[in-house]
């Protein structure tokens, strides 16, 4: 899944149903499948990479006499439904969908960094500075980016009406 691709799917999620089965799918394919694939490929890189000599050394190695066991561990809930589950309590609905996007497109995140750091420092909460946002988690990021996203609107609203 391309970076645009993935981006422009995950904004057009509009139910928490959808949410409730992309954000475990998806933190599953970025955390898991996608660091397999890379690490596949950088080893077909490395591989290619070698001299004539040692490729054939390497071809002549026996790696299949492991006497290691290997434990494969299928837990009824996996981790990050329960992590999706944890993070769901502490959030609405467009701060999950953006913390979603924020694996995909972390220039996003960024972004919301600066808005919140921004926005942050006209209401005088100094600890909020960006330094300080590239430490917190997503979950706090996108909380506070649409905390002072509704702030603002709320302010919006009452000088029109005013």
């Amino acid at each position: 899944m391309s970076k645009i691709a993935g981006k422009f799917e995950i904004n057009q999620c509009e139910s928490h149903d959808e949410l409730d089965f992309l954000f475990p799918e998806l933190t599953r394919i970025h955390n898991h499948d996608l660091v397999i694939i890379e690490s596949w490929q950088n080893h077909v890189d490395w591989v290619k990479s070698l001299p004539p000599a040692e490729l054939k050394l390497l071809n002549s190695a026996d790696f299949h006499n492991s006497e290691t066991p290997q434990t494969i561990t299928n837990p009824e809930i996996p981790p990050e439904q329960i992590s999706y589950e944890n993070i769901a309590e502490k959030s609405h609905f467009y701060s999950l969908r953006d913390q979603l996007l924020f694996m995909f497109a972390p220039e996003l995140r960024r972004e919301y960094e600066n808005y919140v750091s921004q926005q942050a420092a006209n209401s005088g909460y100094r600890t909020l500075v960006t330094s300080n946002l590239q430490l917190a988690s997503d979950l706090t990021v996108a909380n506070l980016f649409h905390y002072f996203n509704i702030r603002d609107e709320s302010q919006e609203e009452e000088s029109k009406v005013s």
